[in-house]
């Protein structure tokens, strides 16, 4: 299901986005005059390392994870994109195809921005492009931290930062009890941080033994916040 976003409601969630947050109203209307909603069912593929680029989307609702496929067939998550986040938006100025491939993993909807109508609109009006740096520059920062995490923390570290920031985002910090639901396949969770599944599910189970945590179905409940902070580093 295909249909266009042009509702003023809409807008608000879009400022929510690094990427716009810095654009006026006016600037939001543009782009999303000339965007499409989509509806793209689980475990689809948008599109394939090499594909040639077409645009750049805007997660909505679900999970999508970015990977890049080895010589040998290997798969290594470059990201897991969750709601309010941009993806597939640097070859929009580099003119380079998809340098990654996109699948989703649960019922998504996206925002596709087409890249011709997009280009048009910022040569018409460059500020756009403008008060995009902002937002290009917090993606960068977010990279940078990516990498030094995957090079100097060890695997607990790693989903002990992930847990931190997916309770963060599903606003259950504040809860006695704070959760979060695994929506994604452990594996893809595994490649994400840098490691593979069996290490994972140990570190799960050595988070439960601790008492750190406590998983019910695909739920991760978090018995002690305090603990689970002192492994990403903050006391």
């Amino acid at each position: 299901m295909n249909k266009p976003l042009n509702k003023t409601k809409d807008f608000n969630t879009l400022l929510s986005v690094p990427l716009f947050s810095e654009l006026s109203v006016e600037h939001l209307r543009k782009i999303t005059a000339v965007s499409e909603i989509k509806r793209i069912p689980s475990h689809e593929i948008l599109f394939l390392e090499g594909d040639h680029y077409k645009g750049f989307y805007i997660q909505l609702k679900g999970s999508i994870k970015i990977f890049r496929t080895t010589a040998e067939g290997k798969e290594s998550v470059v990201h897991l994109i969750k709601p309010f986040n941009v993806f597939a938006d640097i070859p929009l100025f580099e003119g380079n195809n998809y340098p990654v491939s996109a699948e989703t993993l649960e019922e998504c909807l996206v925002l596709f921005v087409p890249k011709d109508s997009f280009i048009n609109l910022i040569k018409e009006d460059p500020n756009i492009s403008l008060k995009m740096l902002a937002g290009f520059a917090k993606r960068l920062k977010e990279l940078v931290v990516q990498v030094d995490d995957l090079t100097t923390k060890e695997v607990k570290n790693r989903l002990a930062k992930y847990l931190l920031k997916e309770i963060k985002n599903n606003n259950t910090e504040i809860l006695p009890e704070p959760f979060v639901k695994i929506s994604i396949p452990k594996k893809a969770l595994a490649s994400f941080l840098g490691t593979i599944t069996e290490t994972l599910s140990r570190t799960f189970k050595k988070f439960q033994d601790q008492g750190i945590i406590k998983i019910k179905g695909k739920t991760v409940f978090i018995i002690d916040l305090k603990k689970l902070k002192e492994l990403n580093g903050n006391p």
